[in-house]
């Protein structure tokens, strides 16, 4: 269901990129960014409690249900947001940009081969996380991610290889009415 769990605390250089091309940052500004929440959060992790404080402090006049958007971006369910997970809940606000442009965020955060495509484990690790955080607990049925990512690249597999290229990816999400109501609800 989720991401591996990471271990190792320094910035991964996909993260960086991820962050430069998207969040219109520079590279230096990341990286202290990122030592920064390291010194101040030496395990690399926040609890529910911590991630409220720290988001509060970073977002003192949004309104939003903090609460609610730690559990959507707690993406392994372990209690805590790591950084990496930061990197979800910067790429599902609405600040980033368009849906497009964050759908095209997350799937670089997802495509763990680093191939520039999702493969059906992939997409169904990701729609898995996804629904969890919209509360969708029971995923049977129509709501069952291996079925889902089976359908989404059955239908938008233009190739034919079985994977989903990061546009066949993103047009996928956005008709799929639980993740687009994720992405656009924030």
């Amino acid at each position: 269901m989720s991401k591996k769990s990471r271990t190792n605390m320094d910035l991964t250089p996909k993260e960086c990129n991820i962050l430069a091309a998207n969040g219109k940052l520079t590279e230096q500004e990341i990286r202290e960014w990122h030592t920064d929440f390291l010194r101040q959060y030496p395990s690399g992790t926040l609890d529910q409690k911590t991630f409220i404080d720290y988001y509060q402090k970073l977002h003192p006049d949004d309104k939003a249900d903090v609460i609610q958007i730690f559990e959507r971006i707690d993406v392994n369910d372990d209690g805590t947001i790591d950084f990496n997970e930061l990197l979800v809940l910067i790429a599902i606000r609405k600040k980033l940009g368009s849906l497009e442009q964050r759908l095209a965020f997350v799937f670089d955060l997802w495509d763990d081969s680093e191939d520039g495509q999702i493969d059906q484990q992939e997409l169904t690790n990701l729609i898995s996380a996804m629904y969890y955080r919209a509360g969708i607990n029971d995923q049977k049925g129509e709501w069952n991610p291996k079925k889902r990512a089976k359908e989404i690249i059955a239908k938008l597999d233009i190739s034919g290889d079985k994977k989903l290229s990061k546009q066949e990816f993103v047009n996928g999400c956005r008709n799929d009415p639980v993740i687009y109501g994720l992405l656009v609800s924030r």
